[in-house]
């Protein structure tokens, strides 16, 4: 398969330069030192979701998985009117990893920075009892229904 000419990464965080950032993975190959990336903006949304700690200090941790583009949440939140971001990215300094996965151990530039709505993607995220529980806490309810809209995406 050619190498695409675009990949995407996701992340609740805006930068003008995404760079390669230590991964905490579950082994050596996804936990490198590097920009991880998709070639299918679906498969990189849900590390673009503004996942939080719980507690929201150093003390705090959270947990989630992601498959065929649903999001599980282990431990931790997500604010209903939160926003994060997709970066495009150009692919020239990107290694396959694995099936799905691109890395890079450079700096890139972005091509396009594209702002994710929790509101749009929140029927794809389920909740662990427990992180229902933090969800409720923190947020009465993980739907939008009834909450103030913000709109950070500029």
């Amino acid at each position: 398969m050619p190498k695409p000419q675009y990949v995407y990464h996701g992340s609740q965080y805006l930068f003008d330069v995404v760079r390669p950032q230590q991964a905490r993975g579950a082994n050596a190959q996804e936990s490198q030192k590097a920009i991880y990336a998709a070639e299918a903006i679906e498969k990189v949304i849900p590390f673009a979701l503004p996942i939080r700690w719980y507690p929201d200090d150093p003390t705090g941790k959270r947990a989630f998985s992601c498959e065929n583009g649903k999001t599980f949440i282990e431990y931790g939140s997500l604010d209903p009117n939160g926003v994060g971001y997709v970066y495009k990215l150009k692919a020239d300094t990107f290694e396959k990893l694995d099936e799905w996965q691109w890395i890079s151990r450079l700096d890139v530039v972005p091509e396009e920075v594209i702002c994710i709505r929790v509101k749009d993607y929140i029927d794809t995220v389920s909740f662990s009892e427990k992180a229902m529980e933090i969800q409720n806490k923190l947020f009465k309810s993980p739907e939008i229904a009834g909450a103030p809209e913000t709109d950070r995406c500029v």
